[in-house]
């Protein structure tokens, strides 16, 4: 592989980092909504039922992209434990105000 290929593949993978960070910060700004609207009308942070139906779609992308599903499933852990964390901190803010 030449220096020019490698430059290429790693700016690449700078776009791609780019992108997923991007469409993170779009999630959470989503997920905020969200957990404000659980905090007004007094719902639980956690919602079990989806949390199973989103791991089934997750696993189903996994494959159809060709991610190894344990990685799908540990990222979005991370991602759905810190949306968990601050729809807690925006009913706990409601509640204070």
């Amino acid at each position: 592989m030449s220096d020019d290929q490698l430059k290429g593949l790693r700016a690449e993978i700078d776009h791609l980092d780019c992108e997923v960070i991007r469409l993170l910060g779009q999630r959470f700004s989503a997920t905020e909504a969200v957990g404000r609207i659980k905090a007004t009308q007094n719902l639980q942070a956690v919602d079990e039922q989806r949390e199973a139906a989103q791991a089934q779609k997750y696993a189903e992308l996994a494959r159809q992209f060709g991610v190894p599903d344990e990685v799908v499933q540990k990222l979005f852990r991370v991602v759905i434990d810190e949306v968990v964390r601050n729809h807690r901190a925006i009913r706990d803010g409601a509640k204070s105000a």
